[in-house]
């Protein structure tokens, strides 16, 4: 069942990503352009890996703990290492909160039903 929710996140992230490249930024509004990427990519990234790690290892990240930390070395790789990497690249703390906004959301999304079920 979770890897299903993994798809979905995945599929839903890409339609995301694909409708902002070709409309939402068209309406000028600076976090389509700046910042709305970022926010899923987070939830795009985790979802791919789990897809991947349950096709090839029958396993799945799902610990907050973990799923953070990554989040942290993903943050500083796309901030800190892009400036070395792709000209005219700027360090955003905007982008870096988008990061965990993205992380908290996904993390709700895969685990909220479960916690539900569990109180009935």
């Amino acid at each position: 069942m979770k890897i299903k929710k993994d798809v979905i996140i995945l599929i839903c992230c890409l339609i995301l990503y694909f409708a902002n490249q070709f409309y939402f930024k068209t309406l000028g509004i600076l976090f389509f352009n700046n910042h709305f990427n970022d926010l899923i990519a987070i939830p795009l990234y985790f979802a791919t890996i789990n897809v991947i790690l349950h096709y090839t290892l029958d396993k799945e990240i799902n610990s907050f703990k973990l799923l953070f930390i990554l989040t942290i070395i993903l943050s500083f790789l796309g901030e800190y290492g892009s400036l070395y990497t792709r000209k005219g690249s700027v360090f955003d703390y905007w982008d870096i909160l988008c990061y965990f906004i993205g992380l908290v959301a996904y993390y709700i999304i895969k685990n909220y039903p479960k916690k539900l079920q569990s109180e009935k």
